[in-house]
């Protein structure tokens, strides 16, 4: 397997590029996830250093290749599709309980956004004034959320920090991300000194995106449930990993959040 720190590294500072060097660097890897019926959209990711994301991955491969999955995938694994087809439930469970025990041993930081589409296209269409705020595109608006969340509290904690982001390599993502990411920091200034490269890789060769997936997830499902299932109990897996301390913030996006946010901007 390749040291994806070194080659994730090559990317997001080849050798001519000394710009900014003399801060210190740390890495989010990042992920989206939406449910089936395509009703919540959220974006995800942990930020870390590199020696906490590469002991990290090993221990993570380690415990896949332990139960024949050579690349986690979450709602694969809760469905028992493809590569997880050969698990058992109990083994499904003693699966993600292992990995989410492996997230919540470490010192990453997590922060995720998910917003309810339906509650955007209302409050998007209310008003031109509210169309205007939030802007033509959830995609646009989960985004800069997630972006101005995590490089904001990282600002204001350790300003000398830049975040290298490394998205995962979706086909219909990607092509969109960095347009939407060089948007993000032309038009929050505050944050942008934060905001360093954006590089995208493959799931199944870097181990990172497969942790970032595992949130996204989480989050995702969390928010799906608080809309359409209020009774249901928050997922276990959330629960740990809020108790571990690795998740720092959850933003979640519904009608009263995106009316308090245009009203804000009034």
């Amino acid at each position: 397997m390749a040291d994806y720190v070194l080659e994730i590294a090559k990317l997001a500072f080849p050798p001519l590029s000394r710009g900014a060097r003399f801060l210190a660097v740390i890495r989010a890897f990042c992920d989206e996830s939406y449910d089936g019926q395509a009703r919540v959209y959220t974006i995800a990711g942990f930020v870390g250093r590199d020696k906490e994301w590469a002991s990290l991955a090993r221990r993570w491969r380690n415990r896949c290749l332990g139960s024949k999955v050579s690349c986690y995938h979450s709602a694969d694994c809760e469905g028992g599709f493809g590569d997880f087809s050969h698990l058992s439930k109990t083994q499904i469970v003693e699966l993600n309980t292992d990995l989410v025990s492996e997230i919540a041993a470490t010192r990453l930081t997590g922060f995720a956004t998910s917003l309810v589409l339906e509650d955007y296209r209302k409050v998007a269409g209310s008003s031109e004034k509210a169309r205007r705020i939030l802007g033509s595109s959830p995609h646009f608006l989960t985004m800069q959320t997630f972006l101005v969340s995590m490089c904001g509290e990282i600002r204001d904690s350790r300003p000398n920090y830049r975040v290298a982001f490394v998205f995962d390599q979706h086909e219909e993502f990607s092509g969109q991300a960095k347009r939407l990411y060089d948007e993000v920091k032309a038009k929050n200034p505050g944050v942008a000194p934060c905001m360093g490269t954006l590089v995208y890789a493959d799931k199944d060769r870097f181990i990172p995106l497969q942790v970032a997936d595992k949130l996204a997830y989480e989050a995702m499902k969390n928010l799906l449930n608080l809309k359409y299932d209020p009774e249901r109990k928050e997922r276990i897996a959330l629960t740990r990993m809020k108790e571990g301390r690795t998740i720092q913030t959850l933003n979640y996006l519904d009608e009263q959040m995106l009316h308090r946010i245009v009203d804000i901007h009034s």
